[in-house]
């Protein structure tokens, strides 16, 4: 029985410390991760500041209209428009 409960034991302390070590690990590889990508240039969509996504001489609601309107049906059921 002593020798038997001696294996256990020492199965237990083998699995506790590779389970320690790879925790260890994943956790090193995310703060270098992390570090990595804090780094890395940050970048923008590439819009200047006076540059917009609605063309000049269009407001919202006409492009909302053309998206609603265009393609083969697409936009709102003729029973649900108002």
């Amino acid at each position: 029985d002593f020798a038997e409960g001696n294996i256990h034991h020492k199965a237990l302390l083998i699995s506790v410390t590779v389970c320690s070590i790879l925790l260890v690990l994943i956790i090193i590889l995310f703060y270098f991760r992390y570090k990595r990508q804090e780094t890395r240039p940050h970048y923008s969509i590439g819009l200047e500041q006076d540059e917009t996504y609605i063309p000049p001489g269009e407001s919202l609601k006409d492009l909302i209209e053309q998206s609603q309107s265009s393609g083969s049906g697409s936009g709102l059921p003729l029973l649900v428009r108002k």
